[in-house]
């Protein structure tokens, strides 16, 4: 993911579930599946702890979201923006476990 504004962010994290769901088939090898949903965990639960937030999609999306923009430091942006890569290149590699199944 390229650099983001809050909003992205906050959408981004609000929609990691159904990506994640989405990105599955019946093929999916059940580790890569395991893995993936851990990374994503791991990835909110670090936004998380960088907000001070609930350690859910939806909460960390409603924190970013209510966050004024004056409030924002570049260390909080860039760290939250790490989160939501990592949990992308989670997402990637099942979708492209998937199609290689």
């Amino acid at each position: 993911m390229s650099k983001s504004s809050p909003r992205d962010l906050a959408v981004a994290f609000r929609s990691l579930a159904r990506r994640l769901h989405d990105a599955h088939d019946d093929d999916t090898p059940p580790e890569v599946s395991a893995s993936a949903s851990s990374e994503v965990r791991n990835a909110i639960a670090g936004a998380a702890a960088v907000l001070g937030s609930a350690a859910t999609p939806e909460g960390v999306a409603d924190a970013i979201a209510t966050r004024r923009n004056e409030q924002w430091s570049d260390a909080d942006l860039d760290a939250i923006q790490k989160h939501a890569d990592a949990a992308a290149r989670a997402i990637r590699t099942v979708q492209n476990s998937s199609q290689r199944s």
